[in-house]
């Protein structure tokens, strides 16, 4: 499961954003923990957990979350005008993420 997340999500990031710098982590087999420099303020980091299935996606600029998406009881959004809050959603898809991140990465 890792392995196939890991792949995609290299690939998307590789595709989206071709100079950024990926450092990946894996704990035990079951934890993947990502952070792909964009650039020296702005990154991505990306968590997930095979065994409880917890994922979640954020975008970091200057210490502070932009955006994100995660699935800590339910899946639920982190707006870029209010990224502290919980709006409840459906599962995206990980392209839809990091399409979401780079639009917003954009206007920064």
């Amino acid at each position: 499961m890792l392995g196939n997340l890991k792949n995609e999500l290299f690939q998307l990031l590789e595709k989206y954003f071709p100079s950024i710098r990926i450092q990946s982590k894996e704990k035990r087999g079951i934890i993947l923990e990502v952070r792909a420099h964009i650039d020296e303020a702005t990154f991505i980091v990306v968590y997930a957990n095979a065994i409880t299935g917890k994922r979640s996606f954020a975008l970091i600029s200057k210490g502070e979350r932009i955006i994100g998406y995660d699935n800590y009881k339910f899946w639920h959004y982190h707006p870029p005008d209010e990224p502290n809050s919980h709006i409840p959603c459906d599962e995206p898809s990980i392209e839809s993420i990091i399409l979401e991140f780079k639009a917003i990465q954009e206007k920064c």
